[in-house]
């Protein structure tokens, strides 16, 4: 009995001590953090390490690049050999707005074949069904939302060139974002063949 009347006080005394602690008049305080790994991001530098490189200058994990270059991804950037090899894949600097520049000069570089098409019909389910539908009537699910997608077997949709479809893939149109950052050139052009067989009706 005489250690509960003790205890009792001392638990008060104890949890109006936490409280009056915990409170601050500092609004911008976050308190006591307990994993503030969790909370703050650490930055990491990309050429360098914890323990400092002994072999490279510097410390340098990793050697710069060479001055003036530009990173080019691992892209596939040309099909065939010989004679019959097509054109650089990364030159592409239309503009944006310059889409009837697009529909007059780019045609698909790569070779319309079972392979290639089916590769197409991959992509276009993992990046565009669910706005353009599966067949190609603007009635994927998001589609429906956003309204207004294309039906590529109708009107002018349906005569929509090479160049007219990379373009708009590349830089979006309207509603629809640009994919060009999301896909590789290859992928783009594999789409622009499937494309054309959805405008089919296929």
């Amino acid at each position: 009995m005489i250690r509960i009347k003790h205890t009792i006080p001392a638990l008060v005394l104890a949890l109006v001590s936490v409280i009056g602690v915990s409170c601050s008049g500092d609004h911008d305080d976050t308190g006591m953090e307990y994993a503030p790994n969790m909370y703050d991001p650490v930055g990491y530098e990309p050429y360098k390490q914890l323990e400092p490189n002994k072999i490279n200058p510097n410390g340098l994990n990793m050697r710069l690049p060479a001055r003036g270059t530009v990173a080019r991804p691992n892209y596939h950037t040309t099909f065939g050999t010989g004679d019959s090899a097509v054109r650089d894949l990364m030159i592409y600097n239309i503009p944006k707005d310059s889409i009837a520049i697009a529909e007059r000069v780019l045609q698909n570089p790569i070779p319309l074949n079972d392979k290639t098409l089916e590769e197409g019909k991959i992509l276009y389910g993992r990046y565009c069904t669910h706005c353009h539908g599966e067949g190609g009537k603007g009635d994927g699910l998001v589609g429906q939302v956003y309204k207004g997608v294309p039906n590529y077997s109708v009107g002018d949709y349906a005569t929509m060139n090479d160049g007219h479809i990379y373009h708009v893939i590349t830089h979006g149109k309207g509603r629809m974002w640009p994919h060009g950052s999301q896909m590789t050139p290859e992928e783009r052009w594999k789409i622009v063949h499937y494309v054309h067989k959805l405008q089919q009706g296929e």
